[in-house]
């Protein structure tokens, strides 16, 4: 069932938004400085010598004061620049979201503040108070559905229009005259839920509320080529990524760097045979690229702006979809899932693999987590040297085998359709680079808001400290058997001594299980 934000009248009628400051961007620089615009017909395989002219890398490289490197970007399309902020994006999984508290997420680079109004409609601002820019998120939702700014009281209604500020509770005319003022208020933004997940349009202006009275049916939210019955079968995963957007889409839509990068997770190195790719279709709205690695033709595809899904030929084997969403600079969000398009699975294979993960914290911790953490620091580190490189992967990566041509796909929209993305703009700046550990720790990253995971860590913490009880029980009664002087051997002394004896193994068992939840280190030297 779909759900979207209608308009509302505000507490006075009269409160007026002014346009989106966070609107459409125009079309800047595109992503590397030096773009040589690439046409390549329609069903062309990306030969090795191909994929070289594509990017402009050959054994020495583009050097400086070669026309390559000074060729004019791009011309803009048709079509114009990619409107980035009048798309649907997800902001989180309803089942994670808790309907009596504000939650802070990202989008774009916008703050936002999600709550759940009386009327039970999730509901999307701008998080800053307009009195003093206190964040939002840090309020409470009041019994009318309200969000009440924690810093002074002043209270919000989904629409951005403040509602009531305590400060003038004496003097009606005040009250009203501030509450109809367009400088209180908050910009909030459509909101829809859809497929477990709340969506949310970040485009304020009337356009974009005007937009979201008529929303997208859920298949289009997720590219769906058939119809509403599309199904996530397994649930969403979702784990924040300390990459920038254009890195997250460039990686998982990389099918190569699977059998090695997730050797012994997802796919292992033998794997590898020479993957044939071909790149069928490349405009506005994305990019298609068939191949065949393993002896199952299957096409890998990126939707714009956030789809990437993997789907074999055989339209009775459920599909991989994922989800990239630019939250703030150097950061993305990643939302992992399996589609149906209707249709349960149907070999063993994937009703074993339904079953295990129907145990969402165990699926999190031991099959998800693990793929992500086998790449994401590599990425991180990468992306900061292309950095130091003006962005410049034309001449910085040299991909000389077809396998890379979905790398070179991604990277070509982005110059030829994306422009400037929100979060990737060039000069934006950085975060700090992380250590690995900080890189793809779980537990900011998911468990926090994960409901199953974040419930499952204080169960082991609970089950550890109950463990760690009974050991110390067990110790005491052999202690007080040998001061009072009885048998240590007698059966009651085994008895007590095997009890401390598994409580041990259990705490070291429990403490072993948290870390599942916190940290995993991982080392591809070691898997063999």
């Amino acid at each position: 069932m779909l759900q979207a934000s209608r308009p509302v009248p505000t507490a006075s009628g009269r409160c007026r938004h002014s346009a989106n400051r966070l609107g459409p961007l125009s079309r800047g620089a595109a992503f590397v400085p030096h773009n040589v615009p690439i046409k390549l017909r329609e069903g062309v395989k990306l030969t090795s010598a191909a994929v070289e002219v594509a990017t402009g890398a050959r054994d020495a490289g583009p050097t400086p004061g070669t026309a390559a490197a000074n060729a004019a970007p791009a011309p803009a399309t048709d079509s114009g620049p990619y409107q980035w902020h009048s798309q649907w994006y997800p902001v989180g999984t309803v089942e994670d979201l808790d309907p009596r508290r504000p939650h802070a997420t990202h989008l774009l680079g916008i703050p936002l503040a999600l709550w759940k109004d009386a009327q039970g409609q999730w509901r999307a601002v701008e998080d800053r108070c307009p009195h003093r820019l206190a964040p939002l998120s840090e309020g409470r939702v009041e019994k009318d559905g309200t969000l009440q700014c924690a810093y002074h009281g002043w209270q919000f209604d989904g629409r951005g229009a403040c509602t009531h500020i305590p400060q003038l509770r004496n003097d009606e005319k005040a009250q009203a005259t501030a509450c109809a003022s367009r400088r209180s208020c908050v910009r909030a933004y459509p909101t829809q839920v859809a497929h477990g997940l709340l969506w949310v349009l970040p485009d304020s202006s009337a356009a974009g509320w005007e937009k979201a009275a008529v929303p997208p049916s859920t298949a289009q939210l997720l590219g769906s080529v058939n119809d509403d019955g599309a199904d996530p079968d397994v649930g969403w995963y979702v784990r924040d990524m300390p990459l920038r957007f254009d890195t997250l889409v460039e990686n998982i839509a990389d099918p190569s760097h699977v059998p090695f990068a997730h050797h012994g997770v997802q796919g292992r190195r033998s794997q590898e045979k020479g993957t044939k790719l071909t790149l069928q279709e490349l405009g506005p709205g994305g990019f298609k690229t068939p191949f065949n690695m393993t002896g199952a033709d299957t096409a890998v595809s990126f939707t714009a702006p956030s789809i990437v899904r993997y789907q074999p030929a055989s339209s009775k084997t459920p599909f991989l979809i994922l989800l990239a969403v630019p939250t703030r600079p150097g950061w993305s969000r990643l939302y992992h899932g399996l589609l149906n398009s209707g249709r349960k699975p149907t070999s063993f294979f994937f009703k074993i693999l339904s079953a295990i993960r129907k145990i969402k914290w165990a699926d999190h911790a031991f099959l998800r987590h693990p793929i992500l953490d086998g790449d994401t620091y590599m990425l991180h580190v990468q992306e900061r040297l292309l950095l130091e490189k003006d962005n410049d992967w034309k001449g910085s990566y040299y991909m000389p085998a077809p396998a890379d041509g979905s790398v070179v796909a991604t990277r070509r929209w982005f110059e030829e359709h994306g422009g400037a993305v929100p979060t990737c703009e060039p000069g934006t700046p950085m975060p700090p680079q992380l250590s690995k550990r900080d890189a793809i720790e779980r537990y900011h990253q998911h468990t926090k808001h994960c409901k199953v995971c974040s419930q499952a860590l204080r169960n082991v913490e609970a089950a550890t400290w109950l463990a760690a009880v009974g050991g110390m029980l067990a110790a005491l009664v052999l202690v007080a058997r040998a001061v009072a002087g009885l048998p240590l051997l007698a059966p009651q002394s085994g008895t007590a001594a095997l009890a401390g004896a598994v409580c041990a193994g259990l705490v070291a068992l429990l403490r072993g299980l948290r870390e599942q939840f916190i940290f995993v280190d991982y080392v591809h030297q070691d898997k063999n």
